[in-house]
């Protein structure tokens, strides 16, 4: 708002070769007015008369008598601001303020050739100051609504499946820990559509995606089902509420899979698939949400193999209890004695060509079992058996014992668990003074998954982390809605970009826009970025011209065993 629309009063201005009389004068003339402007003979501001002050002045003990002869320059202010209309109302008032000034007699403005225009008065300020609040205050609770609507908007987008409209898989996930912790028995449901590739492939895309909408519509609809999610392809999963016992879960889960094996309209004509439903019972056939997705899953691939139908989870048939009974033993064994060791994978310096850094990961070489466990299996079991946390500080012991004097970083892989655990810190706090390293040298990596645990104690320990010296690290980001929030609320000083970004070549796809506004959001923010999944020097020079940091993956380096290792190229060129 410009002083131009806000009332003034258009009073004539008083000279410097005036007097006493000259000022009542004017003051009786105009009895609203604040202040007497006084200007010089180009009628430029000079000053002004403050009527509080002139009527203090009439009101002592011979006040006319001791003040009637004196000439304006003695009576009135000098060195005030004097305004143009064109200026803003709110510049010129937060220039007082920061001057910690008051505007009580009111002010003296100016027209564009900075001769005198007119005055307004405190009163007025002070009214054209309200609106100004009243007008941002309105627009502010716009900004806010229109806020809260866009973020509620993105948040449905990252909950949905872009095709079907119904969850995704991350959203899925969510709904079956918020289950598991009500502890009361539900039916965790997998279902794979069979015949489809070959439905797909003989029609199209269009009939595919027209089939997969109308599966999703059928689950979603069934009031016996709930949450019902797509988690990739031809996958979907569902919740059914076990209020009936097992037997009633059985028979919705048939009823189920009747409904989806019905025929289905298309451009082509009616189309038919096939169903495959696996399902695990909580606190019957597992009692926490990896194994009780993981079970899902088995039961059924299982029923799967058999044709298609409904298959519940069973322990001996979908994973063989001699066999996962002696993974356990063992692991329990090998995290007692320590048998696992650390594989260090590279990381390059994008600009330099140079390894700067390594992460670890887990490996068990010698399991003593007939086939050595993958990772996602041992450590899985690891997670299930409580013994993530003494694993971890073992390989991160090795690990870092195993570091040399070179200015390479470690990276370490931390779960939400683990770092909100007691003594995580004293923990931490022990590995870098037992080994005396330099903090500085090595990085805990988080997932977004830390978003669907305590958030304020995990910003609050990330916070003392970073106070020691230890960088931290944002991993597999881009993958869910968390991302953004979490780069606002995390103490952050990298960005790793999930390798999924990479995996379709080129700038001109949607994830290569996304890779390169990654890219660009980092450095924006000061943020170092580490592209990971780098497996062909395309890659590596697609992420060079985007300015990305670093990068990791097999063309860098596979993860090995120290002392296993073949010698290491130390340069790379993008």
């Amino acid at each position: 708002m410009l002083f131009e629309s806000a009332p003034i009063q258009k009073t004539p201005a008083l000279t410097r070769d005036m007097g006493f009389h000259d000022v009542a004068a004017f003051f009786r003339q105009y009895p609203d007015a604040t202040l007497c402007p006084v200007v010089d003979t180009h009628a430029v501001p000079i000053g002004y008369v403050s009527s509080m002050s002139f009527q203090t002045m009439l009101a002592s003990p011979f006040g006319h008598a001791l003040h009637e002869k004196k000439k304006i320059h003695s009576l009135m202010k000098c060195g005030a601001d004097f305004p143009s209309i064109r200026d803003r109302i709110a510049d010129v008032i937060g220039r007082y303020i920061s001057d910690d000034r008051t505007i009580r007699d009111g002010l003296v403005l100016v027209g564009p050739d900075g001769r005198y225009h007119g005055i307004m008065s405190g009163l007025h300020v002070f009214e054209a100051m309200n609106t100004i609040h009243t007008s941002m205050l309105a627009k502010l609770t716009l900004e806010i609504a229109e806020r809260k609507v866009a973020e509620q908007k993105i948040k449905s987008l990252a909950d949905e499946d872009p095709l079907t409209g119904i969850l995704n898989r991350r959203a899925f996930v969510r709904e079956v820990d918020a289950h598991i912790a009500r502890g009361i028995p539900f039916a965790c449901a997998f279902v794979d559509l069979d015949r489809f590739k070959h439905l797909n492939d003989r029609y199209g895309h269009a009939v595919g995606d027209e089939v997969l909408k109308t599966i999703s519509n059928r689950l979603s609809n069934n009031a016996a089902l709930a949450h019902a999610a797509r988690l990739g392809g031809d996958e979907f999963a569902f919740v059914v509420r076990a209020s009936g016992g097992s037997a009633a879960i059985q028979q919705i889960l048939e009823d189920t899979q009747a409904e989806l094996i019905r025929g289905i309209d298309s451009a082509v004509g009616q189309v038919f698939v096939g169903a495959s439903i696996g399902y695990a019972i909580h606190l019957m056939d597992t009692f926490e949400q990896a194994a009780m997705l993981h079970a899902a899953d088995k039961s059924m691939l299982r029923i799967k193999a058999q044709g298609g139908g409904v298959a519940r989870f069973n322990r001996a048939l979908d994973i063989g209890s001699q066999e996962a009974d002696m993974v356990d033993l063992a692991l329990v064994s090998a995290v007692a004695n320590k048998r696992f060791e650390p594989a260090f994978q590279p990381i390059l310096d994008v600009r330099t060509g140079r390894i700067v850094g390594h992460e670890m990961l887990a490996r068990w070489p010698q399991s003593g079992l007939q086939t050595d466990p993958m990772p996602t299996q041992f450590i899985q079991a690891a997670e299930r058996l409580g013994l993530i946390d003494p694993l971890f500080w073992s390989l991160a012991d090795k690990a870092v014992a195993s570091m040399d004097d070179s200015d390479t970083f470690l990276a370490l892989n931390i779960s939400p668990s683990q770092l909100c655990s007691d003594h995580f810190l004293d923990k931490l706090d022990s590995l870098v003074t037992r080994h005396r390293v330099d903090p500085a040298r090595l990085e805990l990596e988080v997932t977004e998954h830390i978003y669907f645990s305590n958030l304020d104690l995990s910003t609050e320990i990330l916070s003392k982390v970073r106070a020691m010296g230890v960088s931290v690290a944002l991993d597999d980001f881009g993958t869910g809605y968390s991302s953004l929030k979490l780069i606002d609320q995390l103490p952050i000083d990298k960005i790793k970009i999930d390798r999924s970004f990479v995996a379709q070549e080129g700038g001109k796809t949607v994830r290569g826009t996304i890779l390169k506004a990654t890219i660009a959001l980092c450095k924006e923010l000061g943020i170092k970025s580490c592209t990971e999944g780098i497996e062909t020097r395309e890659n590596l020079h697609l992420i060079a011209q985007l300015g990305c940091d670093l990068a990791q993956g097999y063309l860098i380096g596979r993860p090995e065993i120290r002392g296993k290792a073949p010698p290491q190229e130390n340069r790379l060129s993008a």
